[in-house]
């Protein structure tokens, strides 16, 4: 069942970035200030068992961006992600998450490199708090942690019409805590090493992004105010 969902979600992904293609193309007027939405899925790395333990099922970034150069800009925005139990390789039966809410301001590069097609290079940084909720730390006690977090990100961006662009995003999220066994309310270390555990929580960031520039008249005519 969780194979299933898994492909499920990358499905979803694909289809709704193919769908992206098939928009016609524009170029952008005026990028000097962008409102983004980011949705990607998240995937553990490094920590052995932030790897095994959780899995990751959505992470959520809207953004304001401002161009304060040529190709340079800043931006910022709340972030929230979201990872479940993997209930096949926990030791003790259960279930529940990991919730993260956070904030985080970003800055970086971002040029055309034609008309349409666009390249974008930032590192975000933050703060975000995560709390493990399971059936275990329901009992004991909620396992809350407060934590800075860096991520550096690259965007394929791709002008949909003059105010509209929808983009790739890779990104790689870095949390300043190290993920022990206890957090979803384990009492042993599950078979790992200290070596293992001693190891910042790490992400993998793969998504989709829609990018809204101000200031720029659409062309799209179904859009446009009824006489």
């Amino acid at each position: 069942m969780m194979q299933r969902s898994q492909y499920t979600r990358r499905m979803l992904f694909v289809l709704v970035a193919l769908g992206f293609v098939n928009t016609s193309l524009a170029q952008i007027g005026d990028d000097k200030v962008n409102i983004t939405m980011e949705l990607a899925l998240p995937s553990g790395r490094a920590n052995g068992a932030y790897r095994a333990y959780l899995n990751g099922l959505v992470n959520v970034q809207p953004k304001v961006q401002y161009k304060f150069a040529r190709d340079w800009y800043v931006a910022a925005g709340p972030k929230y992600s979201y990872y479940i139990i993997s209930e096949f390789k926990v030791p003790v039966k259960m279930n529940g998450g990991a919730h993260t809410y956070g904030a985080f301001i970003e800055a970086g590069w971002h040029k055309w490199q034609t008309e349409r097609l666009a390249l974008e290079i930032g590192c975000k940084g933050g703060l975000a708090q995560t709390s493990f909720v399971t059936d275990l730390t329901r009992e004991a006690g909620i396992q809350r942690v407060t934590a800075a977090f860096v991520e550096p990100t690259i965007s394929l961006v791709l002008a949909s019409d003059e105010a509209v662009a929808y983009r790739w995003i890779i990104g790689y999220n870095i949390s300043g805590y190290d993920f022990k066994p206890y957090h979803v309310g384990l009492q042993t270390l599950g078979g790992f090493t200290e070596e293992d555990l001693n190891k910042p929580a790490q992400s993998l960031i793969v998504g989709f992004g829609m990018s809204y520039y101000f200031k720029n008249k659409r062309s799209d005519t179904f859009i446009d105010t009824p006489e």
